[in-house]
């Protein structure tokens, strides 16, 4: 019903808007009403010619006029438009002659060309202008990303220090990392060197263990040739994606290394044969995180060479993984060198890669409590001697005081199911990455 109502009022409104149309016919309106919306009926009303020809005259000019109103706006935004073209011409292109000719513009209409820039525009002095704020704009974020840089490693160099400062004082002098023996140690080994199948127990037991002559000398020797020819070799540019990401960067890097390359594929052979008892019991046993024994479910997560330099800072204590139920990596550091106290070894604090520990540790905000006062061990490794440790184990480089570099290379072995948030950005080229087992290594 209402809508019936509204519908009636709205038809006598429009009615009435009619009756006062045809009452008062303004010049317009008539014009619009007759020869717009129907001739026939807004003309039948005229009775001499006369009114006729005055209207159609009046309809004429009426038209005339908002042509001439279109063409003005028109011309308007043409010439908006041209300006606009003119001043980053004069800015940017300094393309004279090509705003010299003629251009036809999208109304049809010709647009003479005229100066370079607009009148009164100082191309020359505003590009300067634009350049310099483009340069200081630059300048600017550069610097404060130095700025910020400087002020994490401060940071980083602060916390070192108390972490250090606080382990030497409760903690004790550090002892010396234990080893097994691999596959190749010859029969004149030491007495007290446990075998390799006691070594994936250490590891489970301990997280950390070394083993005696993972690599040949001759295998190391090779090797760092390569590496150290390699880094001179991309040493310029620092951006290159084969170098990785390290905690503390002066005067230490992680290398990414080529896998295709024969010295590095003899040496990842060699190393994942030696090793593989090892790997089977700890990355394929199911208590650990593993599915199966089966090789071909322990993949190859990082390879690659981390270099401390003479001068280069210790790290502060850190896990390359945080706290995961069961293990999900399992990484060995390989000395292609003998690695003296004054290199900068290795440090390893047992029995911290478990849930207590990691708590413990982020609770005293990193810098104490009970599982810094843990008593640690340092990795003096002889050439070809390696480190093997469970990713979550805290650990740490220490500072390199001598005169020689030093450099360990490194392999990541682990189970393909495992929950490891590293798993994508780990240190190894992204063509390698995901595509290698150990049965695929060792092959």
């Amino acid at each position: 019903m209402l809508l019936r109502v509204n519908h009636h009022r709205a038809i006598d409104i429009k009615n009435k808007k009619d009756d006062d149309f045809k009452k008062k016919p303004s010049k317009k309106a008539l014009v619009v009403k007759g020869f717009r919306f129907g001739a026939s009926r807004s003309f039948s009303s005229l009775n001499s010619s006369s009114s006729r020809a005055s209207d159609l005259s009046t309809f004429r000019e009426t038209c005339a006029e908002e042509d001439d109103d279109r063409r003005r706006r028109r011309q308007k935004r043409t010439k908006t438009t041209n300006s606009f073209l003119l001043f980053v011409n004069a800015m940017f292109l300094n393309a004279e002659p090509a705003f010299a000719r003629e251009i036809l513009t999208a109304t049809g209409e010709v647009f003479q060309g005229g100066p370079t820039a607009p009148e009164g525009f100082d191309s020359g002095a505003n590009f300067v202008v634009v350049f310099v704020t483009v340069l200081l704009a630059g300048y600017g974020m550069v610097t404060s990303f130095e700025n910020q840089a400087e002020t994490t490693e401060a940071a980083t160099l602060d916390r070192v220090s108390k972490q250090k400062e606080y382990m030497e004082k409760y903690a004790g002098k550090s002892g010396r990392l234990g080893m097994v023996s691999s596959s190749i140690m010859s029969d004149d080994g030491d007495d007290d060197t446990k075998s390799e199948e006691d070594g994936a127990k250490v590891l489970e037991a301990r997280g950390c263990v070394g083993v005696v002559k993972v690599l040949s000398e001759e295998t190391c020797r090779e090797l760092l040739e390569h590496i150290n020819s390699a880094i001179a070799k991309d040493s310029e540019d620092r951006t290159n994606p084969n170098f990785g990401n390290v905690y503390s960067r002066k005067n230490r890097f992680d290398y990414k290394l080529d896998l295709k390359q024969p010295t590095v594929r003899k040496a990842v052979k060699e190393a994942s044969a030696n090793l593989r008892q090892i790997l089977a019991k700890t990355c394929g046993n199911r208590k650990i995180g593993g599915t199966s024994s089966d090789e071909n479910q322990i993949e190859l997560l990082e390879l690659a060479a981390l270099v401390s330099d003479p001068q280069s800072s210790r790290q502060p204590v850190h896990p390359d993984t945080n706290y995961r139920q069961n293990l999900c990596a399992v990484t060995t550091f390989i000395a292609l060198q003998d690695v003296s106290e004054a290199m900068g070894p290795t440090l390893f604090i047992p029995e911290t890669n478990t849930l207590e520990a990691h708590k413990s540790f982020q609770e005293n905000l990193e810098l104490g409590g009970p599982t810094l006062l843990k008593p640690n061990v340092k990795a003096l490794l002889k050439t070809g001697d390696g480190s093997v440790f469970d990713s979550r184990l805290l650990h740490c480089g220490t500072e390199n005081v001598s005169e020689s570099r030093r450099v360990l290379f490194y392999i990541t072995y682990g189970p393909k199911n495992a929950e490891n948030p590293n798993r994508g950005f780990s240190t190894i080229r992204e063509e390698f990455r995901g595509r290698y087992t150990l049965e695929d290594v060792c092959a």
